[in-house]
């Protein structure tokens, strides 16, 4: 599924792909996340916007997961890094409390469709009027009498 979190820049869109379990690298490693922080103190809502916001402003952070105990105790961050492509996250191994989510760039928008330039001094008028009807016939004159 994907988070309803996501964050715009002038080319393209970050979305963060959610997956139930601890972050996994294409090679079925743990991945190498950058730090670990934990609290008690901000809500769980904090603190995933506090992990997620870590990610966004970090160019090698390719994502991050969040662990939430059921009953209590803290709530740990990590974000992961990926400077070769084996370091990317590519799925989660089942975890109890854990979700893993991975940074994805949506691609840069379509350029604009070219516009019609006409050569330095040409002017592009509107298309000519119709001309005006011709006026109507004179009634014709009465036939002579005899």
């Amino acid at each position: 599924r994907f988070a309803a979190a996501w964050r715009a820049s002038r080319t393209r869109m970050v979305w963060y792909f959610g997956r139930a379990g601890a972050c996994v690298t294409r090679a079925g490693g743990p991945g190498k996340y950058d730090s670990a922080s934990t609290s008690n103190s901000l809500s769980y809502a904090e603190n995933h916007a506090t992990c997620r916001r870590s990610c966004d402003v970090d160019a090698f952070c390719v994502g991050y997961s969040v662990y939430a105990p059921l009953v209590g105790g803290q709530v740990e961050c990590k974000t992961y890094k990926a400077q070769a492509p084996e370091d990317a996250i590519a799925g989660a191994t089942p975890s109890s409390g854990t979700t893993c989510y991975e940074k994805i760039y949506s691609p840069p928008p379509s350029p604009p469709p070219p516009r019609f330039l006409l050569p330095a001094g040409w002017l592009l008028l509107p298309p000519p009027e119709p001309p005006p009807e011709p006026p109507p016939s004179p009634p014709s004159p009465p036939p002579p009498s005899s």
